[in-house]
């Protein structure tokens, strides 16, 4: 037999025996052994999570079991409940002219109790004055001895001018009060109306914009204009500027015959106050 034979045998005895020890020897499918090899493999656990209940299910079992509502006998059935009227009359049936008016009158009388128990409320606020309540009341107290610089210097470093009937307003903080006149024909001279078809006319308004410490405002007639008649002299707190709000006022007024100083105090949530009447002859 000649030298390559032999090397072919052996070559191929030696590819036989590396395939036989690799099936026998193999781990990587053990199933694959077992068919080839005729060798039962060894079992392979697999750890699986175990699935998640649904939430629903959960929910579920956490739910309180209620007990089944029984049927109602006869007696219930027929008995009907003492809360409730049973209507004999269709919903739809019209009323009579007698009822409706009754029905009309039922309900204003109660509209009417309920606006007067809110209006005997309103009345007994200590906090609360009605605006007709301010105006018909005068609220100014007449000063015995008044000291009239203030309103002198005041009147002159803003150019004001003078006549024969005038109504002047001061204060020391930077609060927006404001001074208004009703005249006799019931015109209101204000920072609205600043000339009046009656003559008069409001010259001086500070404290619109937070300016000065020392306000002033004015109202006069020239001699002569004035009307005969009453008037009545208003203050308002319009608009909260200083730190604080409650706020003293003097008030001058001449009516020809002299003047007169009125003292008080006004806050914002206040209506406008009535500080004194005079009338010109």
């Amino acid at each position: 037999m000649p030298w390559s034979a032999y090397a072919l045998f052996l070559a191929i005895s030696l590819f036989f025996g590396y395939g036989v020890f690799r099936i026998f020897t193999g781990e990587e499918n053990p199933a694959h052994t077992t068919r080839l090899g005729n060798v039962r493999a060894s079992p392979i656990e697999v750890s699986e999570p175990r699935p998640n209940r649904f939430a629903l299910e959960e929910d579920m079992e956490r739910l309180p079991v209620r007990k089944p509502i029984s049927p109602p006998t006869e007696d219930e059935v027929d008995e009907p409940d003492s809360e409730f009227e049973t209507i004999a009359e269709p919903m739809d049936a019209e009323l009579s002219d007698e009822e409706t008016q009754a029905l009309t009158d039922d309900l204003l009388d109660s509209s009417e109790a309920i606006l007067a128990e809110i209006g005997a409320k309103w009345d007994t606020n200590p906090q609360v004055e009605t605006s007709s309540a301010a105006l018909e009341v005068e609220s100014g107290e007449e000063v015995s001895n008044p000291d009239l610089s203030d309103f002198h210097d005041r009147l002159a470093r803003e150019g004001a001018k003078s006549g024969q009937v005038q109504v002047s307003l001061i204060w020391d903080n930077l609060n927006d009060l404001d001074l208004s006149v009703i005249c006799p024909s019931g015109e209101r001279i204000s920072f609205e109306n600043k000339l009046s078809r009656c003559g008069g006319q409001l010259d001086i308004d500070m404290n619109e914009s937070p300016t000065s410490n020392e306000p002033v405002e004015n109202i006069f007639w020239p001699a002569g204009s004035a009307p005969k008649g009453e008037y009545k002299v208003l203050i308002e707190h319009f608009e909260h500027h200083a730190e604080e709000d409650l706020t003293q006022y003097r008030v001058l007024a001449d009516n020809g015959e002299g003047p007169k100083e009125y003292r008080g105090e006004i806050t914002n949530d206040e209506p406008p106050r009535l500080v004194c009447v005079f009338t010109v002859e």
